[in-house]
């Protein structure tokens, strides 16, 4: 009896500490803490809406993926690449986004994968103009650049050319290219004098309302 008693009163001091525990300042750089996962979900949808405004530069999206081996036999991440080649080109990593962002996305939290996710989507939406993936010699299948990110970009419309740079072999190709056909050019034209004439006629209303009322006024 004694010792139901005594494991008894443990649990309920262990749980008055665990729910008396600080959940943490959310606006220290936006972590989300591993402690009280459930109580972080606040955080972790903060965080993700946040994630979801990340704009790339125009022209200056770039992803990374995968792994290299270097001459010495050790195969290292291509990220230092990828940052180095994105600051080249006057554009960003999602890494580096999200550093200017303030926000960093810690590796052991069970949220973790889904804010990867979330925002490697975004990046990808968002991007204007040409991108670029920094890869290695080996990729995963399942990899975010294969599953997420390159199905997304091709799905941009914004997005016109999509280069891909291999840092083990040194060779760049271009997997994705839309071209502006002469039907799309004229269309293009058209909307363009549709939209000059439409503005011309709002300035003529606008004048001639405006006379209306400097001559109502003179009566």
């Amino acid at each position: 009896m004694f010792t139901i008693k005594y494991i008894f009163l443990v649990f309920a001091i262990s749980s008055s500490l665990v729910a008396a525990a600080p959940l943490g300042d959310g606006s220290a750089r936006d972590n989300i803490e591993i402690r009280e996962p459930m109580k972080n979900f606040a955080q972790f949808a903060r965080v993700a809406r946040t994630v979801r405004r990340l704009t790339p530069p125009h022209n200056g999206a770039v992803f990374w993926s995968g792994t290299k081996t270097k001459p010495n036999g050790k195969t290292v991440s291509v990220k230092a690449d990828a940052q180095k080649f994105a600051h080249s080109v006057g554009g960003r990593t999602i890494n580096q986004a999200l550093k200017k962002k303030g926000i960093t996305i810690p590796n052991n939290n069970k949220y973790s994968p889904r804010l990867w996710n979330i925002a490697s989507k975004a990046y990808a939406k968002n991007a204007r103009g040409q991108a670029h993936a920094v890869l290695g010699g080996k990729v995963r299948d399942g990899s975010v650049w294969k599953k997420i990110e390159k199905p997304t970009l091709r799905k941009n419309r914004r997005v016109g050319k999509i280069t891909e740079h291999n840092m083990q072999t040194g060779q760049k190709s271009v997997t994705h290219q839309k071209r502006i056909t002469p039907v799309n050019r004229k269309k293009k034209e058209v909307q363009i004098r549709a939209s000059k004439q439409a503005r011309v006629i709002k300035n003529k209303q606008a004048s001639i309302k405006s006379k209306r009322v400097t001559s109502s006024r003179k009566k």
